[in-house]
């Protein structure tokens, strides 16, 4: 496994000319940018020393990793391939009737392509029996890397040898409101939010999906801070009994 500072807006600038026919999945014009800002936005301590040579490379980078032909694609964090499903180790997209659900399966759709390349975590199922892996497209480029950075998903918090760089970028796109996620919130309020973080006391109870919590819990201060104690086990993540 290599480490690489090098912005992946660039690697993703091919992607996107490659897919402006009007056949193809149409994709926000804002996660070039927001994804650029997003990267660019670590801290040096997080960083290494360019290479001088090869392509463009994402932050976590595995040219070397399995190699496995796409099948289908279920959402933004799960794929079918050769090897079974596959659900993304690092993040978590929105289900399917949340916010967003649409941009980030679609966003990974035009990642993927026809091969991804996958990368063992610390667990090789989850409790549906679904393949776990850290997934690459077919020249190494992380896919958990760009759906974080551009703002389309949430970074898995509790184990994982990438954990620390993916909750980094969520940070950074936070900050930097990117992509649809993080882009309707305005100083805390705004969007899906329709509770006031800094007024009365909520629970999980008070919202429909978990995204809407995990969007109250973040304007609210979390993870660091969670007035409304909405992370039961302090894990990072609100309200999992919505999910």
């Amino acid at each position: 496994m290599r480490f690489s500072t090098r912005l992946l807006l660039i690697s993703l600038v091919p992607l996107l000319i490659a897919c402006t026919d009007s056949s193809e999945v149409v994709i926000d014009s804002q996660v070039e940018t927001a994804v650029a800002a997003t990267v660019g936005a670590q801290s040096n301590a997080e960083q290494q020393p360019p290479s001088s040579d090869g392509p463009p490379q994402t932050v976590i980078f595995c040219p070397d990793c399995q190699l496995v032909s796409v099948t289908g694609i279920v959402d933004g964090d799960t794929l079918d391939t050769t090897v079974g499903r596959v659900r993304l180790f690092g993040v978590d997209t929105p289900e399917r009737g949340e916010t967003c659900f649409t941009e980030a399966t679609d966003f990974t759709r035009l990642l993927v392509g026809n091969q991804i390349r996958i990368e063992n975590g610390p667990r090789l199922e989850d409790s549906f029996g679904r393949r776990l892996a850290y997934v690459y497209d077919a020249s190494g480029n992380s896919i958990d890397v760009q759906l974080v950075a551009g703002g389309l998903a949430t970074a898995w918090t509790q184990d994982g040898q990438h954990k620390d760089v993916l909750i980094g970028l969520e940070e950074s796109a936070r900050s930097n409101q990117a992509g649809c996620l993080w882009n309707r919130l305005d100083q805390g309020h705004g969007g899906s939010i329709d509770f006031d973080p800094f007024g009365p006391d909520r629970d999980c109870g008070d919202f429909g999906t978990w995204r809407e919590s995990s969007d109250f819990f973040i304007a609210a201060g979390g993870p660091s801070s969670d007035p409304h104690r909405l992370d039961g086990d302090n894990d990072g993540v609100p309200c999992e009994s919505l999910r």
